[in-house]
């Protein structure tokens, strides 16, 4: 996806977009959709760090293509998502974000997964 700083002044578009380069391409490594809401992708802004969910009206579209690792999850909130299956593990990611060594290879092993998808 290449980000565009969005013309707009809507407080949940512009959600932490600062981190993001005007013009770069991100790979997308998970499509997020809230109940009732806009999608979000999640993207690694600086490299080999932590990923966060952008709002994907900030994003065009530049491949078509899907990882081969994505599946397709409903959850009982309505809310949707295309991610690797071990990313929908219940609890999964806290023990990420608490830096729990074994959500910290998982993520990683999909992450590189999901780049080397063509």
């Amino acid at each position: 996806m290449r980000f565009t700083t969005p013309h707009t002044e809507e407080a949940e578009i512009l959600q932490g977009l600062d981190a993001l380069r005007n013009g770069a391409e991100y790979p997308v490594l998970e499509v997020f959709t809230p109940h009732g809401k806009n999608a979000l992708f999640r993207i690694e802004f600086i490299q080999g760090e932590d990923s966060a969910l952008f709002d994907s009206r900030a994003f065009t579209v530049t491949s078509n293509s899907l990882p081969t690792t994505w599946r397709y999850f409903q959850f009982d909130t309505g809310s949707t998502a295309l991610r690797p299956e071990s990313w929908s593990q219940t609890g999964f990611w806290e023990a990420y974000y608490d830096r729990d060594p074994w959500a910290v290879e998982v993520y990683e092993t999909e992450r590189r997964n999901i780049l080397a998808s063509p």
